[in-house]
């Protein structure tokens, strides 16, 4: 019997990063090749219209559409029919009572601003179907009181409440279709983290003063209902919504009569300087403590999983399944115009990605040539780190020739006419940018660390391995790529053509294969 099988994910959207893209590769890989095998992304965060999410990544050939996306506290309530609330109804509605604004700082014109006899009181949303998305509530003093969010039925689903000093959530309610609350969030006090949390069932009413315990419970409530499942633990971040203990405690703390656990190490699991001389992070305790309590541990790299078996025994759970990457274009590659003075980054502003390295590396190729410059593609969060790098540039004088491109869909329009792409980061579980820009001929520069360029690049043959922190030869190499144009094509034709390792049939097999074993054990 196929266990259902459950890949787990905090958020899931469009815009996400590496690990998420991941997740989704391989639930889309096994629902097409098992088509008799029910495959879910389950979410644990706060995400209100998680169907709209799926009909759209479905619709952007993101998401393959037998795979189910289910958000776990949804699981908890109870939906009622479609209430059919649509726009141009509530606005009427509103406007007999109220004066209505529309937002005209939102290209969108989806949102408008009710007043109440010249007072502000309301704000309403709607997406891009007229769906109401939320309606914020204010005081007097035009201070948010409360969100009222909304299912795609229309139904209410959740009730924020704000901190009238901070603007923060201090709670949160979640209905019923029938408007009865089963779930109260509290945040900790000037904190986006949760603190406690109180369940109100049919038959029992629990409290949880770890939300690591009141996601093990859901988990059980929903995996109740199948005979045999399979469910991972993909992430080992401190998130708002798990503060305390990371997803790795809530998954082995779930009972099942027939259950497969499986961790899936998607980063390095050493703090600085991130190889086996270093200490495991601490955010990968519970794992190692506890790891005869898994039934596999996956990671991309043989090398990963070599360090790991070295260090904790029990070779046998330990799997190397390296990441895949469609490559639509090596078998007739479109070879780009490069312009000779353009490199490229894909990545997150993220502390381990080390995305100041990159600007200090481009310093050195602009004295080379002043007319080089960065096309920079991801995001940030908008944080200290993010602000520092904005200042590093500045003070390096850069300003002109790092471009920050944002989020993009289309990956050739990053990748086109580049002479390479900059890889600078500390610390990685696989790096896809690498297959990415490889799989459209563009060579990468990476420093050779744990884990993933030296298991994808072959240096100086589909592009270059540089010792981690030499920011001079790092320079050299991508100025070397410069000025020798026939040598940058060639190593880029190349790149194009290594991915066999990580083609779509190997990584199917792998993880068939694996899924198959896993269903077959018996306790």
């Amino acid at each position: 019997m196929k266990r259902t099988t459950f890949f787990t994910l905090n958020t899931l959207g469009t815009k996400r990063g590496g690990l998420v893209k991941a997740v989704i590769k391989r639930a889309n890989t096994v629902a097409a090749a098992e088509p008799d095998r029910a495959v879910h992304l389950l979410t644990l965060g706060l995400q209100t219209q998680i169907d709209s999410t799926r009909e759209e990544m479905i619709q952007l050939d993101l998401l393959n559409p037998h795979v189910q996306v289910t958000n776990l506290i949804h699981t908890l309530g109870q939906q009622k029919a479609n209430e059919k609330q649509t726009k141009a109804r509530l606005l009427k509605r509103l406007d007999r009572h109220f004066i209505v604004f529309d937002d005209v700082s939102r290209t969108e014109n989806d949102s408008y601003r009710i007043f109440d006899n010249g007072v502000y009181v309301q704000y309403v949303r709607f997406d891009a179907m007229d769906r109401l998305v939320f309606i914020d509530y204010f005081s007097d003093t035009r201070h948010r009181l409360k969100r009222e969010e909304y299912l795609e039925n229309g139904q209410l689903f959740q009730i924020v409440h704000y901190s009238k000093t901070t603007n923060k959530p201090v709670s949160r309610q979640f209905l019923h279709g029938n408007g009865t609350c089963y779930l109260t969030l509290w945040h900790k006090m000037n904190s986006v983290d949760w603190s406690h949390l109180f369940y109100f069932g049919k038959n029992e009413q629990l409290q949880f003063n770890d939300p690591a315990a009141f996601y093990t419970f859901a988990l059980s409530h929903l995996l109740a209902q199948y005979p045999a499942v399979l469910l991972t633990s993909e992430f080992r971040d401190r998130l708002p919504n798990l503060p305390k203990q990371n997803l790795d405690a809530v998954v082995l703390n779930v009972r099942h009569p027939n259950i497969r656990k499986v961790a899936f190490g998607h980063s390095n699991h050493f703090v600085s300087p991130f190889d086996e001389t270093a200490a495991v992070s601490g955010v990968w305790n519970t794992l190692f403590k506890r790891i005869d309590e898994w039934s596999a541990v996956i990671t991309a790299t043989s090398r990963q999983a070599d360090h790991m078996k070295q260090q904790f025994g029990h070779a046998s759970l330990f799997h190397s399944i390296p990441h895949a990457f469609t490559n639509t274009v090596a078998d007739a590659l479109v070879v780009d115009p490069v312009n000779p003075n353009r490199f490229v980054v894909v990545s997150r502003i993220q502390i381990k990605k080390d995305v100041a390295e990159t600007v200090r590396v481009m310093r050195r190729i602009v004295d080379h040539n002043p007319n080089a410059f960065l096309d920079f593609y991801g995001f940030g969060y908008n944080d200290q780190l993010e602000k520092d790098l904005l200042a590093l540039i500045k003070e390096l004088a850069l300003t002109d020739h790092i471009h920050f491109k944002g989020f993009v869909a289309d990956m050739r329009e990053a990748y086109a006419g580049a002479v390479a792409t900059l890889f600078t980061s500390q610390s990685e579980g696989f790096g896809m940018a690498i297959l990415e820009s490889m799989s459209y001929g563009i060579p990468v520069i990476a420093y050779d660390i744990c884990y993933g360029p030296a298991e994808i690049i072959e240096d100086r043959v589909t592009g270059r391995l540089i010792p981690k922190r030499d920011t001079a030869k790092f320079a050299e190499a991508a100025i070397d790529l410069m000025i020798h144009p026939d040598a940058r094509q060639l190593m880029g034709s190349r790149a194009a053509k290594a991915l066999e390792p990580f083609s779509d049939q190997h990584y199917e097999t792998r993880w068939v294969n694996l899924l198959e074993t896993l269903d077959a054990q018996t306790d």
